[in-house]
């Protein structure tokens, strides 16, 4: 086999190993975390913090509205208890009753708000609890399966590796330097196939002298445009 065709199936080895490690690359990423999961997580704290306000504020009403009706207890008593006789005063005690009832209803209507809102957020929970509990235990087989994945493309990697190694063996040294320079230039391909009278690499059009050459593979020739080495 010429020189040419052994950098032919050594690009052929860098291609399927540069394919192992982004497929690699993919996994590692996928196992860095779930974007549904890290959601779902997002909206259990939303809503747990939006169930934190809403106790709070069920708690102040209902403070509130014990605390109005500690007030109006002893006011009733005193305006139906008969210890107070001045017209004026039982007045001021039914205008003081009117307005700490008005009050004490105002919270009250604000307190069923509170309840209703709260029914539909502790479902809300429930079913984000739920949510993430499935997708937490779908993570963990997905995990599984990546770590499996991981291991194999690692293996995969390793023994490609050692296919390359043996394969640069097969190539001069200054050659093989010229193979590297070309594909770390040129996107990983440092070889390319004549194509008619064009470089398949640049798609350009090459010299008839040329192409015979890289077509005979005896010695190395290549691409005046792009620098590739040519092969049949």
């Amino acid at each position: 086999m010429s020189h040419v065709a052994e950098l032919v199936v050594l690009q052929e080895i860098d291609a399927e190993g540069a394919a192992a490690r982004a497929a690699l690359a993919s996994v590692e990423a996928r196992l860095l975390g779930d974007d549904e999961l890290d959601e779902a997580r997002r909206t259990l704290i939303t809503v747990e913090a939006e169930r934190a306000a809403i106790l709070s504020s069920q708690r102040k009403l209902e403070a509130e509205v014990e605390r109005l009706n500690d007030r109006i207890a002893p006011e009733e008593k005193r305006l139906y208890d008969g210890s107070v006789r001045n017209p004026k005063e039982l007045t001021g005690i039914q205008h003081e009753l009117e307005l700490l009832k008005t009050t004490r209803g105002h919270h009250e209507d604000a307190l069923v708000e509170v309840l209703d809102r709260a029914e539909a957020v502790d479902r809300q929970h429930s079913e984000a609890q739920r949510s993430v509990a499935a997708l937490e235990e779908r993570w963990s087989h997905a995990q599984e399966e990546l770590r499996l994945e991981a291991r194999r493309l690692a293996d995969a990697i390793t023994r490609i590796d050692q296919r390359r190694e043996a394969q640069k063996a097969k190539v001069p040294p200054r050659l093989l330097a010229t193979y590297e320079d070309l594909r770390a230039r040129k996107g990983g391909t440092a070889v390319a196939r004549v194509r008619g009278n064009t470089c398949s690499g640049c798609r350009i059009s090459i010299p008839d002298a040329l192409r015979s050459r890289a077509l005979a593979g005896v010695v190395v020739a290549q691409c005046p445009s792009c620098e590739r080495i040519l092969h049949a």
